[in-house]
């Protein structure tokens, strides 16, 4: 036969307590590290993204359309800066990203365009959480934000001349 003391039965109520806050301490411990995650892996396909482009402009020339062209409508048959704009986001695309958040920066030549003088191409990118609608109870979303901005540039050395 089994005998209880009073003290298990106290103790009860407070180990079912300390394991409610402890959980809810692990949740949040694992939607920042989760975040945390989802962040770099979106900074690292734009920083690849803005070294492909900067590769592709340092070898082609890119001179006519500076118009604004979202990465889902570039084609990889258009204009030259449709080209450029393709080849850009083909690497963030394939990492996931998605293409209506992604925006890709004209090209620049910051010490100017003589023949093989450097181009820096910037991308930009928007990461919208995905725990964006989860909220903790009485906390809310601890301030958190709902959504990221991403920017990268890089440089390579102008091949061609502007």
């Amino acid at each position: 036969r089994l005998v209880r003391s009073s003290d298990n039965r106290e103790n009860g109520g407070q180990s079912l307590a300390e394991m409610a806050v402890g959980t809810l301490g692990l949740l949040v411990v694992v939607l920042l590290l989760f975040e945390g995650a989802l962040l770099f892996r979106a900074y690292l396909a734009v920083r690849n993204a803005s070294r492909e482009g900067a590769s592709y402009v340092a070898q082609h020339t890119v001179v006519d359309g500076w118009e604004v062209v979202p990465c889902e409508d570039a084609l990889p048959d258009g204009s030259d800066y449709e080209r450029y704009v393709w080849y850009t986001c083909q690497g963030a695309v394939a990492a996931g990203l998605s293409p209506e958040y992604l925006q890709v920066v004209q090209p620049i030549t910051p010490q100017g365009t003589a023949p093989h003088s450097p181009v820096r191409v910037t991308v930009n990118y928007q990461l919208v959480n995905p725990t964006h609608g989860i909220l903790l109870p009485f906390l809310g979303r601890l301030g958190w934000l709902s959504s990221f901005p991403i920017s990268a540039s890089a440089e390579a050395p102008g091949r061609c001349s502007w």
